[in-house]
């Protein structure tokens, strides 16, 4: 494994780490039975977001 595809396997995991972090908040308000529109804008921000740097991430690793 070259010194690449360490550095973007290590963003792939910060990445999600850092979008499970911004998703807790929604998840709990789920779980809290308080969950607002605004919440669910937020889980569809954070999962689009996460999906196309994730895609990206992998082709880097791929070449």
């Amino acid at each position: 494994m070259n010194l690449k595809r360490i550095f973007f396997s290590i963003i792939f995991g910060i990445l999600n780490i850092t979008a499970l972090a911004f998703l807790m908040s929604p998840i709990m308000a789920i779980v809290n039975r308080q969950f607002q529109e605004s919440d669910l804008y937020q889980i569809i921000l954070v999962v689009t977001i996460t999906l196309v740097l994730d895609v990206g991430t992998f082709q880097q690793i791929q070449n």
